[in-house]
């Protein structure tokens, strides 16, 4: 029994409750009990589940029919939907890579983040926050999903470092591992995606790509100071 049916078992006389339970387990019982009666089909007359008006039993399943296809069909519009901007967002990445990869001065690499990120994401805005300890436990685990439903003191710990647009809906704060291999690494640093579209960055999306992501942007950022030490070509 599916939960609509215990809620409309509860709102009737429990002995009837009782009896239809009875019946129905009769009728799972006798699979054979329809294709002896196969005219009741057509003489029971049930309410319309969206309708003001009595049909058949054979009506009725058409209709529960017809609604899981609409169903299915809208799932699948959606996997079609989702694996599209997918494939969009994976080639946007591999240019933004690219970009990246011939960017050995600080504004370029600055442009290929933010400016190239913005549009991978085709978010408001993309930054590169300065480094903080206390943005530590963001490069393992990203601050990311709907602005109403971040912890406060996450969003007050941003709002130290930037000011926060009250139109971003939602964002993704990662952290940036500076550094990394050096026997003195700086604190991490952080990459801010920010977007109106309160769905684009949810609290249970995948954070594999955003990682990668920041690990790419951290090299570029050491790759760049090396290239502006002094008597460096």
């Amino acid at each position: 029994m599916n939960v609509m049916q215990k809620e409309n078992m509860s709102a009737i006389d429990p002995k009837q409750a009782e009896q239809e339970e009875l019946v129905a387990e009769w009728l799972r019982a006798t699979p054979g009990f329809f294709d002896r009666y196969a005219d009741l089909f057509n003489e029971i007359r049930i309410k319309h589940p969206h309708e003001d008006r009595a049909i058949s039993l054979q009506e009725r399943q058409m209709t529960v029919l017809r609604t899981q296809n609409q169903e299915l069909n809208r799932r699948l519009s959606e996997m079609l939907h989702f694996g599209s901007r997918n494939d969009k967002t994976q080639q946007s990445l591999v240019a933004w890579l690219l970009q990246l990869m011939r960017a050995n001065h600080q504004e370029d690499v600055y442009a290929a983040v933010t400016i190239g990120l913005a549009n991978v994401f085709e978010v408001e805005s993309a930054q590169i926050l300065a480094p903080n300890a206390a943005f530590s436990p963001w490069v393992d685990t990203p601050l990311c999903g709907s602005a109403k439903e971040l912890a406060a003191a996450s969003v007050d710990l941003l709002a130290t470092q930037i000011a926060i647009d009250p139109s971003w809906q939602s964002l993704v704060a990662i952290g940036l591992p500076l550094g990394k291999g050096a026997s003195q690494a700086p604190p991490p640093a952080v990459l801010l995606l920010a977007s109106k579209d309160a769905t684009r960055f949810t609290a249970d999306m995948g954070a594999f790509y955003l990682r990668q992501i920041a690990e790419l942007t951290a090299a570029a950022l050491d790759r760049i100071q090396a290239y502006d030490r002094p008597g460096t070509d």
